[in-house]
């Protein structure tokens, strides 16, 4: 069946003293798009993470958020700057010489300088924290297509009661169709009868009118056509997958038989039911925004 637009997944794995979080929340949007939000050193493979949301989402605006803990603090260490020590140790010998002065250059006045030691954090190899987030990032995808397909299945089911009421309502015009024109033969002549008696207007001149009405009101085409279009959308309905953009178009095409049955109405109760027809299409199309 289709899928919803809409939908949220979270993954979550604890392997080699890390754990790994993934959020994904789906909303709405005409293509696909991605924003991540991902640890540094996981930046220059966002591409590859980009590839795999996009292996099960087609359609929509994902937002992705990617936790990465380390609850033992394994991954921060003291160290020395050795670079800094060496400066310090050069300057310090040189300050001694040129001024003479007594003592030695222990480690108590190492101790004392600035910036001698710094904080080092062990970062992942990418391709190795991509193995760890891909993981995660799966099983929050697994969770996100599962609401997206429950969803999805009453939004299907939804569109297609729609369809079948529009359907009704066009059986009624197809039976009406053949009545509004024996009604116009049958109103002609009575307003005849109130301007002229019986005989003295040419009976096949009045045929002639409205048999020419009737072929210039007749919405046979429009009907066929239209449930052609409802026979497809039903069918993209039950094939599934990213379908939304088909709906659409054939939406508009339904809309443009209505309107032109609209048009061509030339009766109260077959414009009515058009409206009716109209109304329900508006709220399919509301509906089919939220297809993937």
């Amino acid at each position: 069946m289709i899928r919803s637009m809409t939908g949220y997944g979270r993954g979550e794995i604890e392997e080699k003293g890390v754990r790994v979080t993934a959020e994904l929340r789906s909303l709405n949007n005409r293509f696909f798009e991605m924003v991540a939000k991902v640890p540094r050193f996981l930046s220059p493979l966002e591409d590859e993470i980009k590839k795999v949301v996009q292996s099960r989402v087609s359609r929509g605006r994902i937002l992705l958020t990617l936790v990465w803990e380390e609850p033992g603090g394994l991954t921060e260490s003291v160290v020395l700057d050795e670079a800094v020590a060496d400066r310090y140790h050069d300057l310090l010998k040189v300050v001694k010489a040129r001024y003479n002065l007594a003592g030695e250059i222990d480690v108590s006045t190492f101790a004392a300088l600035p910036d001698l030691l710094k904080k080092e954090v062990k970062e992942w190899e990418p391709s190795q924290a991509f193995l760890l987030a891909k993981e995660a990032l799966v099983i929050a995808l697994d969770d996100l297509v599962e609401m997206k397909s429950k969803e999805g299945d009453a939004i299907g089911r939804d569109l297609k009661a729609r369809i079948d009421l529009t359907l009704s309502v066009m059986g009624e015009i197809e039976e009406r169709s053949p009545e509004k024109t024996e009604d116009l033969r049958r109103r002609l002549k009575a307003k005849l009868a109130d301007f002229v008696r019986p005989g003295e207007y040419n009976e096949a001149l009045l045929a002639q009118e409205v048999v020419l009405f009737a072929e210039r009101s007749d919405t046979t085409e429009e009907c066929v056509r239209y449930r052609v279009h409802c026979k497809n959308f039903i069918d993209y309905l039950t094939e599934g997958g990213a379908v939304g953009r088909k709906l659409n178009f054939l939406l508009q095409e339904m809309a443009r038989e209505a309107n032109t049955m609209g048009s061509k109405a030339g009766d109260a109760h077959i414009s009515q039911n058009v409206v009716l027809i109209k109304e329900e299409l508006e709220k399919i199309r509301e509906q089919v925004q939220n297809v993937e």
